[in-house]
């Protein structure tokens, strides 16, 4: 794929090193909060505005269709570039500022997080110009594993270097990540079927038009009482995995300090890129598409639940990688299921708004974990999430069509 296409190569290329510095910015300003403040509440708020931005992404698609992306992309990773930068600043006022220093942090955060969280979109907008259609199905798992590898890999270096260098230090080499990137983006041709430069003839027409089909995305999905369901039960999911931002910091400094959560989050990666690729193949042969999304939330829960129980950091690490391998299983199972369901002339809209329903659900939980975790203990919260899995996989099971839907 990277030497048959050149401007995909460039693009995977792009995203890989672009990952590598969310993967750092991501980790060390979790766990910079976490140490200035002592409080979840402070970490909670972070992640408020980390994933805030997804409840607006529907808005975006438009602009993207419409205008050219290779620019785009080349903008986006210049704004990260930026609120990296201002995110160093907001770190070096720190003690003559002191929390006040946040107010910058927090600002340069939220635009690098806006940034990064579309930065993906039109990634994945584009790679349907620059391969071959045949080809689509491996590019997608070429940048799947740009985006889980790399984060494997730069979380788990990252927690080890943020015990020997200062957080300004690995911000510095964040800096030099987004302008490799950049330099990768610039590389891409404008490939030859883009039509983004096309105007209406008619803007206001135009404009009324999108106005118009802005909501048709959630009204769809209203309409589609599967796709309804599996908005609801991710909404739901993605509310607990909010709070499990939190708590994995609280874990790892109860355990093992900022190595500790750098392995923590290191492992998570491993295991969703390893239950993506390898082990959602191998359950797809044996069961259909609809049992197999059943069984990895099943066994996601009851996999976990035996984290509460275990003293032996190492054997912990074990447990939490074997667990999240059910979780990649969902997550590579659930796409296809949307698109099937969804005509292709209505599939931006509906995916997009599908995103803003079930992904923004992560900033409210965020903020209501970052509160709750001053009173609830993490073994509890772990029992809870994992319970919360386990419901929704029954509830899925309930459904018949769900159950025996395949593809």
């Amino acid at each position: 794929m990277i030497t048959k296409y050149e401007n995909f190569k460039y693009l995977f290329l792009g995203r890989l090193i672009s990952n590598c510095g969310d993967s750092i910015y991501m980790l060390v300003l979790s766990w910079y909060v976490f140490e200035v403040t002592h409080n979840t509440m402070y970490v909670g708020f972070l992640n408020f505005l980390l994933f805030v931005p997804n409840f607006f992404s529907f808005l975006f698609g438009p602009i993207i269709d419409k205008h050219n992306k290779r620019k785009i992309l080349l903008l986006l990773e210049l704004l990260q570039l930026m609120s990296v930068a201002v995110i160093m600043i907001g770190m070096s006022l720190q003690g003559q500022l002191g929390n006040a220093a946040l107010i910058v942090i927090f600002i340069g955060a939220f635009f690098a997080a806006t940034a990064g969280s579309n930065t993906y979109t039109v990634q994945d907008a584009f790679i349907p110009s620059v391969v071959d259609k045949h080809d689509l199905p491996k590019a997608e798992i070429y940048m799947s594993v740009a985006y889980n590898g790399a984060d494997y890999v730069f979380t788990a270096i990252t927690g080890f270097l943020v015990t020997l260098m200062s957080y300004i230090n690995l911000l510095f080499i964040d800096l030099i990540t987004f302008c490799l990137s950049i330099v990768s983006f610039y590389k891409i041709k404008d490939p030859a079927n883009d039509n983004t430069h096309v105007k209406n003839t008619d803007e206001k027409i135009a404009v009324e038009q999108e106005k118009k089909k802005l909501f048709d995305g959630f009204k769809a999905i209203y309409k589609n009482k599967l796709i309804l369901l599996l908005c609801c039960g991710s909404s739901l999911a993605n509310f607990m995995f909010g709070g499990l931002n939190v708590y994995v910091l609280v874990i790892a400094k109860s355990i093992g300090g900022a190595s500790f959560y750098g392995l923590l989050t290191a492992f998570y990666s491993a295991g969703v890129m390893l239950g993506s690729t390898f082990i959602a193949s191998l359950f797809l042969k044996m069961f259909t598409t609809g049992k197999t999304l059943c069984l990895a939330y099943l066994l996601f829960g009851l996999s976990l639940m035996p984290v509460v129980f275990i003293s032996s950091k190492y054997l912990m690490l074990g447990i939490w990688l074997f667990s999240f391998i059910f979780l990649g299983v969902s997550q590579v199972i659930q796409k296809p299921i949307l698109q099937n369901e969804t005509p292709n002339k209505n599939m931006g809209q509906v995916l997009s708004a599908y995103s803003t329903i079930s992904v923004s659900t992560l900033s409210l939980g965020s903020l209501f974990w970052g509160y709750i975790a001053k009173f609830v203990n993490w073994h509890m919260f772990i029992l809870l999430f994992a319970t919360v899995f386990i419901i929704i996989a029954c509830t899925y099971s309930l459904n018949h069509t769900l159950k025996r839907y395949t593809l």
